[in-house]
Formats: C-alpha cells, sequence, structure tokens
C-alpha cells in the first residue's frame, strides 16, 4: 500500500521527461501529498495531446467509496472498471512514495525512489459530479502491482511504475487490450530503487489510516 508520494521536481522538468504538451496545472515541492488531497497527472486529450493537470487523488465513483489505490488483478476482473481501463488512463509523477510498518505500538516509515530521480505510476482517472450538479471534478487512483525485493520487506504491494516505452503504451488511447495493458503493471527492476528507513521523529509522517481503501 501506498500510504503518500512526494512530488518535488520542478514542471520545466516534468514536462520534458513525460512529454507534456499542454500545461493545465501542476504544483512541486510538495513533500508530503496524501489521499484525496490534489495530486498532478499526464492524460491524453482527445486531440490526442498529453496534458498536464491536477486531479483529487481517490476516484469518486457513484458505486464506491473513494478507490486510491487499486491492485491490477483487482481492477482488471472487475467489470465496473472496464470503461475506465480502456479509455481513462493516466501517468502521475512522483519522486518518492512513502510505506508504513507498524509494530507494536511504533509505526516505522520507509520511504522508497527511483536512482534515476522523477518517475511515473501508471493509474486511471475519472471526471466526476456529484448528483446535486456544480462543477465537475477530476479524479484519479494508483494502480499497485506485487511488491519486488526492496519493498517486500515492508509491504506486499507497491507502485506500478511504468518505463519510458511503458508509459508510451499506457498512455496511447488507442491500446485497449486488457491482457496488453496488464502487462504493463509489473514490479520495477529492484536495483533501480532505494528504499531508506525514517529513524527521526522529525522524519515521520502523520498519516490518516482511514482514507487508504483497495479497490
Amino acid at each position: 500500500m501506498c500510504h503518500s508520494i512526494a512530488v518535488l521536481a520542478d514542471v520545466h522538468e516534468v514536462m520534458k521527461q513525460f512529454r507534456v504538451d499542454r500545461l493545465l496545472s501542476y504544483s512541486s515541492n510538495r513533500y508530503e501529498v496524501r489521499p484525496t488531497e490534489s495530486v498532478s497527472a499526464v492524460m491524453i486529450n482527445r486531440k490526442g495531446e498529453r496534458i498536464l493537470d491536477e486531479f483529487r487523488w481517490g476516484l469518486m465513483p457513484f458505486w464506491a467509496k473513494d478507490a486510491v489505490c487499486g491492485d491490477r488483478n483487482s481492477i482488471f476482473s472487475n467489470i465496473v472498471f472496464e470503461r475506465i481501463v480502456k479509455k481513462q488512463r493516466c501517468v502521475i509523477p512522483c519522486s518518492s512514495f512513502y510505506v508504513g510498518r507498524t509494530e507494536g505500538k511504533e509505526t516505522e516509515w520507509i520511504r522508497f525512489k527511483m536512482r534515476s530521480g522523477t518517475f511515473g505510476i501508471a493509474g486511471l482517472y475519472d471526471i466526476w459530479q456529484a448528483p446535486s450538479g456544480g462543477e465537475e471534478l477530476r479524479t484519479c487512483m494508483m494502480l499497485m502491482t506485487e511488491s519486488n525485493s526492496v519493498v517486500s520487506p515492508y509491504h506486499t504491494s507497491m507502485p506500478a511504475i511504468l518505463d519510458e516505452e511503458q508509459m508510451e503504451k499506457w498512455l496511447q488511447p488507442d491500446q485497449r487490450d486488457s491482457r496488453q495493458l496488464r502487462s504493463y503493471l509489473q514490479p520495477i527492476d529492484e536495483m533501480r530503487m532505494v528504499a531508506n528507513i525514517l529513524s527521526s521523529p522529525a522524519e515521520k509522517l502523520e498519516i490518516g489510516s482511514d482514507v487508504s481503501i483497495f479497490v
């Protein structure tokens, strides 16, 4: 489970790395982004442009509570996600992600980063509107896969990190084969990752446990 992420890269770095054509909104220098807060994501619009915009982290569909992190196995076997998986995929730029491990009364926080710097997490997005009407809300969720050997001592799952080639294919609107899409969501090579245990009191994250919901 991913309890929170950090987004530190400046907008120019993100636009270049993720080949963004059009910037709508982006916030950098965010050391802790929690579920239900605003997070940046890259998507492709109807004109074929790569758009960088802000989304609420946590889908708000009419049929469920917040969906923050979705397991790749359940997502592709759940019929209610069929439309979103085929048409509404995104990539979430990230500098690091955090996982908590509790032993007794103590919680230990671990920060995971890529050696190469900023990376992209596979995601899904949706446009939600309250039954009472009002402004539309862009929402998104991260997709999870099995943990590699770096993450597995702390949790059984981890974000589905995409390399450049996988990212290109994941975002392509004409790619709708569920089996092919699922194949991109594999544990990233552990040699490309670094884990750091946050030992000092000042480094520990104060993250609520009631907002991260698996589907």
